[in-house]
């Protein structure tokens, strides 16, 4: 019996809760399909729980799009970044007034890159204390959430798509609507050293990718300072570096004292400035005890059980800017298929600023769900599954598969890159894409989605030939004007725009 619906959205984060009830209270029959328990897995549910609003004196949304284009090294595409800082505080607001959230503002510190402190806490810090809200407002309003269930495949007929294939209680079921939304998140989980949940691989890009969808901005990963590595793999909050904690190299050294705003300076910049030490120590002497358990109740925990040796921190692998090309209502170049999230790219440019990342979800969440209800028309006719046939690559082998991915994004596409890795890492994936294609079933199908993520990533960076935001090059390492545009994807195809100052002050 087929299942149909009026808008499907795939994802079970922030983003793809917030459209999935946008599109439900726009009237429509709504399906939200995610791989573990909606509101408890993707980047969001395991984040700090931070959003940006507009609270302070003097600010103001006009401020707050130039600091976007400025941390996105004007590579952002201003309509977006307009609509982020033009509806961020009315998103945020509601989710104290909508769905009684507690907020939390802080009102003295100003995020890297931000010019006015535009912090926003929901619930304690924790995004999960968000999502799960959601999740819940999202089951009253009438979601039907399909969970632990695996997006296959798209469903595209005459070049338009009509629904998804997707795995649930080991059987393959079509869900068939008008308006599909993938908001399944980044590709960190490709990365060797990331602090993204395992469910993060970027299969929905390279899905999206091989029916044809264009990718933007593939080229900007950004890699995360602030977290330790030693006595524990957590996240260390940045709002004790504005409360007497700093970073000192192996000679004992706060490396970052040359720079203006020292260790709140902006991601990209702390990263790089982090891995050309040969080893980095928090130094959190100077923070009262009350601050460290309020401000990093992770670090504060190991402190009360006892533990006093040294404090260890690595970047890790932590968002990706690109992703699939959209407009501003969430429509990619594919007629019925929608991208809202970190699935998307375009927003954030070379950079994104923090606290960024659950604002544009609910934003663009909202505005994509609402896009899809409206716009949907009825599905005409049902389309068989396809015979996917047996698997013909074993999970041990799919397993070593995953894993050279992995090594590959992280020594030949990480924090340290050049022409030649980046190269070298697009030959070796194309291949590594073409021979899967050969194979048969489910898993090669999977494996092809998140090599081709990885493949784009690698192919867009080989082509941009200077360093800027979070892709810093060893053998071009200065910033181009003729470099100031954006390299879409398309196929085997790629591009580049030139943004012109027009553009970015219009």
């Amino acid at each position: 019996m087929p299942m149909n619906y009026d808008v499907i959205v795939v994802g079970g984060g922030q983003a793809a809760l917030a459209a999935a009830i946008s599109a439900r209270e726009e009237g429509g029959h709504v399906a939200l399909i995610t791989k573990g328990k909606a509101g408890f897995g993707g980047s969001s549910v395991i984040s700090d729980g931070v959003q940006s609003a507009i609270f302070s004196a003097g600010d103001s949304s006009e401020n707050f799009y130039q600091d976007i284009l400025r941390g996105g090294r004007y590579l952002s595409n201003y309509k977006l970044a307009q609509i982020l800082a033009e509806e961020c505080s009315m998103r945020v607001n509601e989710l104290e007034s909508k769905y009684g959230i507690e907020l939390e503002r802080e009102r003295k510190i100003c995020t890297p890159g931000h010019s006015f402190p535009r912090r926003v806490y929901a619930a304690n810090g924790l995004g999960k204390n968000t999502t799960k809200v959601l999740r819940q407002y999202a089951i009253e309003i009438g979601v039907k959430l399909y969970e632990q269930s695996t997006l296959i495949d798209l469903i595209k007929v005459d070049q338009i798509n009509k629904g998804v294939i997707v795995e649930s209680s080991a059987e393959l079921i079509a869900i068939y609507a008008p308006s599909t939304i993938l908001a399944t998140g980044g590709f960190g989980g490709l990365y060797d050293s990331t602090d993204n949940p395992r469910d993060v691989s970027g299969e929905g890009i390279g899905m999206a990718w091989r029916h044809g969808a264009e990718l933007v901005d593939m080229e900007f990963v950004q890699f995360y300072p602030y977290r330790l590595q030693h006595p524990a793999n957590i996240d260390v909050m940045t709002r004790i570096f504005g409360k007497g904690a700093i970073l000192l190299n192996e000679a004992s050294q706060r490396f970052m004292d040359n720079f203006p705003r020292k260790e709140l300076e902006t991601r990209d910049i702390l990263s790089y400035e982090m891995f050309k030490q040969t080893n980095v120590y928090l130094d959190f002497s100077d923070v009262t005890e009350e601050d460290l358990a309020k401000d990093s109740p992770y670090v504060y925990r190991l402190v009360k059980k006892g533990y006093l040796g040294e404090w260890k921190m690595y970047p890790v692998q932590h968002y990706c800017m690109g992703g699939i090309k959209v407009d501003d209502w969430g429509r990619t170049n594919i007629p019925g298929l929608y991208a809202c999230g970190e699935t998307t790219g375009g927003l954030h440019g070379a950079n994104r600023l923090g606290g960024g990342s659950l604002t544009e979800a609910l934003v663009f969440g909202q505005r994509t769900g609402k896009m899809a209800a409206l716009e949907g028309a009825s599905v005409s006719k049902s389309i068989e599954v396809p015979p996917f046939g047996i698997n013909t690559i074993q999970q041990e082998k799919a397993l070593e598969v995953s894993q050279r991915i992995k090594e590959i994004m992280w020594n030949l596409v990480g924090i340290e890159r050049t022409t030649d890795s980046l190269e070298q890492a697009a030959k070796e994936l194309d291949l590594l894409g073409i021979q899967l294609k050969e194979e048969k079933g489910v898993l090669a199908l999977q494996l092809q989605d998140k090599v081709r993520t990885a493949w784009a990533a690698a192919f867009a960076g080989a082509m941009r030939r200077e360093s800027r935001g979070a892709h810093i090059l060893q053998n071009e390492k200065s910033e181009k004007m003729e470099w100031q545009g954006n390299l879409t994807i398309h196929g085997k195809t790629i591009q580049f725009t030139k943004q012109t100052i027009s553009e970015i002050q219009a």
